[in-house]
């Protein structure tokens, strides 16, 4: 049976995609920020894997990584911000940008 993670899945695409794999059959684990996140998921989705972390937090990333039974086949990093107000050329958040990709 293929594994799948799916981080940032508890809306938008990461959700469909959850749904997506739950109907291929696939064991699906996913991944949110914050545990009333993970109870909402789980109530649209009891057949997954819900896992709590910020996907910029390295030790709670390997905290749970430690915790799963089976290998993972496929990883999705769907996880992601909005980035900053200020984007323009002349007038940037850099730090606001580079959180932004490094989500």
């Amino acid at each position: 049976m293929t594994s799948i993670l799916i981080t940032g899945a508890n809306r938008g695409i990461g959700l469909e995609l959850a749904k997506a794999a739950v109907d291929k059959g696939w064991l699906v684990h996913v991944s949110v920020r914050t545990q009333a996140q993970a109870e909402e998921l789980s109530s649209l989705l009891p057949d997954v894997q819900t896992m709590v972390f910020d996907v910029t937090d390295r030790e709670a990333i390997a905290k749970a990584a430690a915790g799963l039974t089976a290998p993972i086949d496929v990883v999705i990093n769907n996880a992601g911000v909005i980035g900053p107000d200020k984007q323009s050329p002349l007038n940037m958040d850099f730090e606001g940008f580079a959180q932004t990709l490094a989500i």
